[in-house]
């Protein structure tokens, strides 16, 4: 993954506004009005704007879209699992992420093209 896409540029309260790698960015999952930023690092962070906000400011041939609450970035994907409701992803984070049933062939696609293990 390239480097030289802009940092994500957040404000904090208790720290003011700071920069952050988009590459460190795991996955987002929504919350009402609320996003979830989970980084690498293990830390998360809710912010206050919804993903229709944050989804232009990132690289969307990194990131994907796997339910109307969930954007992740394809480099922590490890493989997908289909079940009746529509598939998980699992990361290399250990998390699981739900993927809709709408979505599925369309993440399938998408993932297998850049990855062929996950066939």
């Amino acid at each position: 993954m390239p480097a030289d896409w802009p940092p994500l540029k957040l404000y904090l309260r208790e720290s003011g506004r700071q920069s952050f790698p988009v590459a460190d960015l795991v996955y987002m999952q929504a919350v009402a009005n609320y996003s979830w930023l989970n980084w690498m690092d293990g830390k998360r962070m809710l912010m206050p704007r919804t993903l229709k906000y944050y989804t232009p400011k990132l690289p969307s041939d990194w990131f994907i879209r796997l339910h109307r609450n969930c954007v992740v970035n394809r480099r922590y994907i490890e493989r997908l699992e289909r079940t009746e409701t529509g598939g998980v992803v699992h990361l290399s984070t250990g998390d699981h992420l739900p993927v809709s049933r709408r979505r599925w062939s369309t993440v399938r696609r998408q993932l297998v093209s850049i990855m062929p293990h996950l066939n």
